[in-house]
């Protein structure tokens, strides 16, 4: 194990990448972290506001988290942020959270109360598969045994998780990643696992045509009597909604035991008319005209 200050992100794999690299990230994909690794100024996905708040408000929280994770458990912090290269394998790192005097790595997460179902039984195991990936990708680069989990959910419920070093997990999480490597060395993109990464890897359609499988046909099969039966349920929502605006009359709001169920309130809306700025303004409109394409589904 090496620390180091300093990595160049597009060198390496660090615990961050792994779960998308495993296909288990709700956020990313096998393709989005090659791409990062491979073309990391042609990237068309950019962060968010909402996301960039939530990213800051977390790197401001960690301290805080530290130090309830000292107070509940008596861990000694002795090292913070730190940066360390696999002692084999110079493509992969990891940088831990913290450390405790006692050997531990440490991780803190700040979590949405929304998420908070997705996290078990305090003093266990029992964390989000995708960052299960990253704890034993950390134990793997640091060699420690057990990393101890400070997870702030929301703003006062605050949990403590702990998770031991599995060596065979970690073997085949290290195997992913030595052939998610080769192909960025050989620049051969992951196979696509969303949609999002055929738009990333073809963008526009050949114009060819591609003969269903046995498993393909079930699939269309199954997508037409689904697209059928929703056409039906939305004949049937419409009804219902009708007969429930015909039972309220002018009335704003509908209850069941004086408590709301339902409202029909009359809003007020501005919207832009179009039609009639173009014909009036044809010029200034067209050069505000911005083209678009994409790729429209339809079952035939």
């Amino acid at each position: 194990m090496q620390a180091t200050q300093q990595l160049d992100r597009t060198k390496y794999i660090g615990g961050s990448d792994i779960a998308p690299i495993l296909g288990i990230s709700p956020w990313r994909t096998p393709l989005d972290v090659f791409l990062d690794k491979t073309q990391p100024r042609k990237q068309d996905i950019e962060l968010t506001e909402q996301q960039r708040k939530i990213f800051a408000r977390g790197t401001r929280m960690e301290p805080y988290v530290i130090d309830l994770l000292q107070e509940e458990t008596g861990l000694e912090i002795i090292k913070r942020g730190q940066r360390y290269k696999d002692k084999e394998l110079d493509f992969i790192a990891a940088e831990i959270d913290a450390e405790a005097k006692t050997g531990e790595n440490v991780e803190i997460k700040t979590v949405s109360p929304f998420k908070a179902k997705e996290w078990g039984e305090v003093q266990t195991d029992s964390i989000p598969v995708y960052y299960t990936a990253q704890v034993m990708h950390g134990l793997m680069v640091t060699g420690k045994d057990i990393c101890v989990l400070g997870v702030l959910i929301g703003a006062d419920d605050f949990r403590i998780y702990q998770v031991e070093r599995d060596n065979e997990t970690i073997a085949a999480i290290r195997e992913k990643e030595i052939q998610f490597w080769e192909c960025v060395q050989t620049l051969t993109p992951p196979e696509a696992i969303k949609t999002s990464d055929i738009l990333r890897l073809y963008g526009n359609d050949a114009g060819t045509a591609i003969e269903a499988d046995s498993k393909v046909i079930d699939v269309f099969n199954n997508l037409r009597d689904l697209k059928a039966q929703s056409k039906s349920l939305s004949v049937l929502i419409d009804e219902a909604e009708e007969r429930l605006k015909m039972f309220m009359q002018d009335n704003a709001i509908l209850t069941i035991d004086g408590s709301p169920v339902a409202t029909w309130k009359t809003q007020a809306a501005n919207r832009f008319n179009q039609t009639e700025f173009k014909a009036q303004h044809p010029e200034l409109f067209n050069q505000f005209v911005k083209s678009s394409q994409s790729r429209v589904f339809r079952l035939k």
